[in-house]
């Protein structure tokens, strides 16, 4: 476990120092492989000298394309032995967001799985990459270009690359998170921070030198970046993937990982919940589930049901993927728990004015240590500006604050459509939608889902003489959005409600159902991830 006297600010140096000290005790697992704590500095040596051969250096900026995988792990880690910056992209990316994402991160390489090959060259002319590498898994007849080199080239032979000096406020990654009124902002994330949260983490999540992390949650994702992987090397112990979410085999395969802990998004809480009850749900070895959005009524009975404790957190990209968390022995049902020691945290009204006990308010935090939180939104000061305004971190939700201290999450403050773990940015579909010839103009909002957070539907007010029909509409989004993006609901509307100065009144359609609604499930279209 971590000795109290250990301190790492940055991940070159965790890698290292973890690798020397644990040798061979296992520190991730997929299917099929397990790496020691020694594989892992060994493969991330050999990418940081395969890029360091290929002219990658400080500052750099490295995009990756890449499910779980260990290939994700060994280039993240070798990424920042070079000093370098990841940029893990969204693998479900298409369209007009990848494009977008390609062209404002400006990486100086990629590196991307097979699997994802078609919809990163549809855009490659538009977005062009220096450098790209391909990891193949065999599933794809997709071509490949033959300047795209083969991954193998770039994992090199065994050796030290050259030394880095890496400080704690370098930054280490890029994190693209959706925004509310225009496209995604890239949060710049320091290692500083990058380590900070899951020292916290494990603080509050009851470790033991034999506990298992296991997360199917993706590792382009700061969850499973902080709460699972980055939280186990920290306290040595072991990191285990899933490469997806699998719900009627996930407590078999959590089982056969021998996993302890698991992270869970409240939706997958709900559809566990939801599925037959089997042997399964107490033959694993889980005892504790970090979750986020679990509801006064769900949470004891999953608790009773599959064996385990839950403990709820809140947390985002920007100030930490836990920034909340309840403490271990004092969990309060319904509470997302109490800041973690790297932050202040605030209920305000609108004008910045804290609110008192039990009523609603916006939360805001800032730090209490140096480059604990994000840095700045890539490429865009206003945003980070805005963000931080009068000092602090708007976190855009809505909270309210017990008398001893404990937060209650009611709901977002900002238009951002939570759905299934991903924020997904209104802008983004309505951009989608009025590109449709037959479209006039379009608003999406969210609608509470039966898994628990949102879904997303359309508003769509057709052009004059236009006869398109809601198939059709979900056809285009799914051929130009991500499959997570695209609306379970369309309505066909003759006005947006707006204001006097012609915005729309988002707020007046935001969980409204019914009406003349075309539910995308209902007529059989099946929209599938990549």
């Amino acid at each position: 476990m971590l000795d109290p006297t250990e301190s790492y600010h940055d991940l070159p140096s965790l890698i290292r120092a973890k690798a020397e000290k644990n040798g061979d005790r296992p520190a991730v697992r997929f299917a099929g492989l397990t790496w020691s704590y020694a594989d892992l500095d060994q493969e991330s040596d050999r990418v940081a000298r395969g890029l360091e051969a290929a002219g990658i250096g400080p500052g750099d900026r490295i995009a990756a394309l890449l499910y779980n995988r260990p290939e994700f792990l060994s280039l993240w880690f070798g990424v920042a032995k070079r000093g370098a910056v990841l940029v893990p992209l969204n693998t479900a990316l298409k369209g007009e967001l990848l494009r977008y994402e390609l062209s404002d991160s400006a990486p100086a390489a990629l590196v991307f799985e097979h699997s994802v090959a078609e919809p990163y060259l549809a855009v490659r002319a538009q977005a062009p990459v220096p450098r790209e590498w391909i990891v193949d898994n065999g599933d794809s007849k997709v071509n490949i270009p033959k300047e795209v080199a083969p991954w193998e080239e770039l994992r090199r032979e065994a050796g030290r690359p050259a030394p880095v000096i890496v400080r704690p406020s370098d930054p280490a990654s890029i994190l693209y998170t959706s925004g509310t009124t225009g496209p995604p902002k890239g949060a710049v994330v320091p290692h500083e921070k990058l380590l900070t949260t899951p020292r916290e983490i494990g603080l509050r999540s009851r470790l033991q030198p034999e506990s298992v992390l296991f997360t199917s949650l993706p590792l382009f994702h700061c969850n499973a970046q902080e709460m699972t992987t980055l939280t186990a090397l920290l306290y040595d112990v072991t990191a285990a993937y899933d490469e997806r979410f699998h719900a009627s085999t996930y407590w078999e395969t959590a089982g056969k990982f021998g996993a302890t802990h698991v992270s869970l998004l409240i939706s997958m809480v709900n559809v566990l919940f939801k599925q037959p009850e089997r042997a399964s749900d107490r033959t694993h070895q889980v005892r504790t589930a970090l979750t986020a959005g679990a509801t006064k009524e769900v949470w004891p009975e999953f608790e009773r049901r599959f064996g385990l404790s839950i403990i709820e957190l809140y947390g985002m990209t920007e100030c930490g993927c836990t920034t909340l968390m309840n403490p271990p022995g004092e969990v309060r049902v319904g509470s997302v728990g109490t800041p973690l020691g790297f932050v202040e945290a605030e209920v305000v009204d609108d004008d910045d004015r804290p609110v008192g006990p039990g009523e609603r308010g916006e939360l805001l935090v800032r730090p209490r240590r140096p480059f604990t939180m994000f840095l700045r939104y890539h490429n865009k000061p206003e945003a980070t500006v805005d963000a931080w305004r009068n000092l602090w971190f708007h976190t855009g939700d809505y909270v309210r604050r017990d008398l001893d201290g404990y937060y209650y999450f009611i709901d977002r403050k900002k238009d951002v459509i939570r759905r299934r773990g991903e924020n997904i940015a209104p802008y983004d579909v309505e951009s989608v939608l009025n590109s449709h010839p037959a479209v006039f103009e379009s608003v999406v909002a969210g609608v509470p889902s039966e898994l628990g957070e949102e879904d997303v539907k359309a508003f769509v007010h057709r052009r004059d003489g236009a006869n398109v029909d809601a198939k059709e509409l979900f056809g285009w989004c799914a051929e130009h959005l991500p499959f997570f993006m695209v609306p379970r609901y369309v309505e066909f509307v003759e006005e947006i409600p707006k204001t006097a100065n012609q915005k729309a009144q988002r707020y007046l359609l935001k969980g409204r159902r019914g009406g003349d609604e075309y539910d995308r499930e209902k007529l059989g279209i099946v929209v599938r991830r990549p």
